[in-house]
C-alpha cells in the first residue's frame, strides 16, 4: 500500500512538472485543423518584465475568455512569493468538451516558484494526495482541508489541498521553500476575479501581446 501510494504522489508531480511543457505543446497546436476548439494562440513579448508569468496568465486567461476555463477559479489572495509562471493541471480539451478531471477527480492548479513546483488541488471532499506524499524530501504537503474563503458555490471546490514537488530535492530544503510553505498552508482563497495582483497580471499581459 505504501509503495503504491507513492506511485501516485510520483504520478501527480510528474503531472505539475509536466505542465509547462503541456502548455507549450498545447499552444503548439495548429488553429487550422477543423477538430481544434480553442482561443487564438497569443503571446507576450519577451522582452517585457516578467514575461515568463505574464504568458502564462495570458493562456490562462484566454481559455477563460473562450467560455472553457482551464482551472485559476480561486487563486491566494495575495500574490505567492517567487512566482515565476502558473498553468494548469488539467489540460485543455481542445475538443470542445469540459476539461477534465485529475485521478483522483480534483481540479489541478500549479504553479512554479523559485526552483519548486506547487500543485493546488480543488475537491469536494479530503482525496489521498497527502498520505501519499508523506515520502519526503521528493514530495511534502503543506495543506490539506482547509476551504476558500468565502464557500464556494461549487461543492467541487469546498476541499484545498496543496504540495510541493521539486527537481532539485534540497530546494524542498531552503529558507526559500519555508517561506513559500509558510504562504501556502495559510494563503486564504479568494474568487480570481477579487485577487487584484491576479488582475493586474492580465492587465499587463494584455498590453504586452506581441501583435
Amino acid at each position: 500500500m505504501q509503495q503504491r501510494g507513492w506511485v501516485n504522489a510520483a504520478i501527480a508531480a510528474v503531472v505539475v512538472i509536466g505542465v509547462a511543457a503541456a502548455v507549450a505543446q498545447i499552444r503548439a497546436a495548429d488553429e487550422a485543423e477543423a477538430t481544434v476548439i480553442a482561443p487564438p494562440h497569443r503571446t507576450v513579448d519577451p522582452a517585457v518584465a516578467e514575461a515568463r508569468l505574464l504568458d502564462s496568465v495570458l493562456y490562462v486567461d484566454d481559455w477563460r475568455e473562450f467560455g472553457n476555463p482551464v482551472g485559476f477559479t480561486y487563486v491566494p489572495k495575495s500574490r505567492p512569493p517567487g512566482l515565476v509562471s502558473l498553468g494548469p493541471g488539467n489540460p485543455p480539451n481542445l475538443s470542445g468538451g469540459s476539461h477534465e478531471g485529475s485521478g483522483n477527480g480534483a481540479h489541478i492548479d500549479s504553479y512554479r516558484l523559485d526552483g519548486l513546483f506547487v500543485a493546488v488541488e480543488f475537491s469536494a471532499r479530503p482525496t489521498e494526495t497527502c498520505t501519499n506524499a508523506q515520502d519526503p524530501p521528493r514530495a511534502i504537503c503543506v495543506r490539506d482541508n482547509k476551504p476558500t474563503v468565502p464557500d464556494p458555490e461549487d461543492i467541487t471546490l469546498r476541499h484545498t489541498t496543496a504540495y510541493f514537488t521539486a527537481g532539485n530535492t534540497g530546494n524542498l530544503k531552503s529558507k526559500k521553500a519555508d517561506v513559500a510553505k509558510r504562504f501556502w498552508a495559510d494563503a486564504e482563497f479568494v474568487p480570481v476575479t477579487q485577487a487584484p495582483w491576479y488582475n493586474e497580471l492580465v492587465t499587463r499581459a494584455e498590453a504586452a501581446v506581441q501583435q
